[in-house]
């Protein structure tokens, strides 16, 4: 029972332990984790390593996306979102669940790799993978009559990797270029991305393989100074705590909004009048920084008093977890206007309070759609999808 508290205790200190825990069991150096951090967490740490005496066998299929199957346990990690339900209890049964599948499935590639030599059991035959996703090596500029079929039929993080594969061979840095510019190099090249690859961090958009996106991850990941991950998480803690509160003022006239405290992956604050009851279109800008260490609480929370003093009325939202999900994210602050201008407003605060600090920003909205919200990147994905299928050779 012991083996699965660090997955059952919700709180942000827990909620690293578990990071760090699956960090080292997919590869990375115990000493380098725990270097800098208090005995407490150590010793959780060891608790969460020890593998589970009588531990159950799990098929590959067993809980796991179709779309999923046949992945190895880093990957699956990575790449398996959790969805948002309104009822928070079924939020904490699916990830138990699934952080209880993904160290299973851990457990027995470990099992299995002792016993094959450790020099065969990470090659990769990056040809053999290529063709496995239907990848050629050489792409020509112009697509072929005979290639459109075949590119139709990719999509998301298969046609992505595509996409690299031909900006790699045109000398375009993927990772340079807006969410917009983006979308438009994906429509040119008939590679349908969707609304995951363009609010993912620039830099996957250079990956030809996923084994690419999480060595790429992993780095950035590695990155992170300890203690401002740790500070972020307490942050994160306290506003969602606070988020139940009768007061939920963090300054005044900047409000923590309520449906933080139900949500496993925003933080939501109200600026000066807030977001209003608008319906329909949300004009909405976003923003990432280069360096996520950069983005301590105390930064963000000045963010908001410069918003705020600006005379901008609207919301606000950030990521709840620093390392592990801020580092994967284009859209690491975002901004929903109470107006056009208001977010196009909050755009030129940002730009001014972060500098040369910015990495990526965009500016659109979301729209109600033959009766259905949708978001300004499931707008975008739509539109890449509709010019594909309308294009004709």
């Amino acid at each position: 029972m012991n083996e699965n508290l660090y997955i059952k205790n919700e709180s942000a200190g827990n909620k690293k332990i578990n990071e760090y825990i699956n960090r080292i069991k997919a590869g990375e150096d115990k000493n380098a984790i725990f270097e800098g951090l208090p005995n407490s967490f150590k010793s959780s740490i060891e608790e969460g390593l020890k593998v589970p005496a009588g531990g159950e066998n799990i098929d590959d299929e067993i809980g796991i996306p179709p779309q999923y199957k046949g992945l190895n346990s880093e990957t699956l990690s990575f790449i398996w979102t959790s969805p948002i339900y309104i009822n928070e209890e079924k939020n904490i049964r699916f990830n138990n669940l699934k952080s209880k599948i993904i160290n299973q499935l851990r457990e027995r590639e470990l099992q299995e790799a002792r016993k094959i030599e450790a020099n065969d059991s990470d090659k990769i035959n990056l040809t053999k993978v290529r063709e496995e996703l239907g990848v050629n090596n050489l792409i020509p500029s112009e697509v072929p009559v005979d290639d459109i079929e075949r590119r139709k039929k990719l999509s998301g993080w298969r046609a992505s990797y595509e996409l690299a594969i031909i900006a790699n061979q045109q000398g375009l840095d993927l990772s340079k270029i807006s969410r917009e510019e983006y979308a438009e190099f994906a429509i040119k090249n008939l590679l349908a991305i969707d609304d995951s690859q363009l609010r993912m961090a620039p830099y996957q958009r250079m990956a030809t393989l996923v084994n690419e996106v999480i060595s790429s991850s992993k780095e950035r990941q590695a990155k992170i100074n300890k203690d401002i991950d740790l500070s972020f998480a307490l942050f994160s803690e306290e506003i969602q705590r606070r988020a139940g509160e009768a007061d939920r003022f963090l300054f005044d006239n900047i409000k923590i909004r309520q449906g933080t405290k139900d949500s496993n992956s925003w933080l939501y604050f109200g600026i000066n009048n807030g977001i209003g009851n608008s319906q329909g279109e949300t004009y909405k800008s976003y923003i990432s920084v280069k360096d996520l260490n950069s983005l301590t609480p105390e930064r963000f929370k000045n963010l908001m008093i410069a918003l705020r003093d600006e005379g901008y009325n609207g919301d606000i939202k950030i990521f709840q977890d620093l390392a592990s999900q801020g580092i994967k994210l284009n859209d690491q602050i975002v901004m929903h206007g109470s107006s056009e201008e208001d977010a196009k407003l909050a755009l030129k605060i940002a730009e001014k309070f972060f500098g040369d600090d910015i990495d990526q920003k965009s500016f659109g909205k979301d729209q109600v759609i033959d009766g259905v919200n949708k978001s300004y990147s499931e707008i975008l994905a739509e539109k890449i999808k509709n010019s594909i299928n309308n294009h004709t050779p």
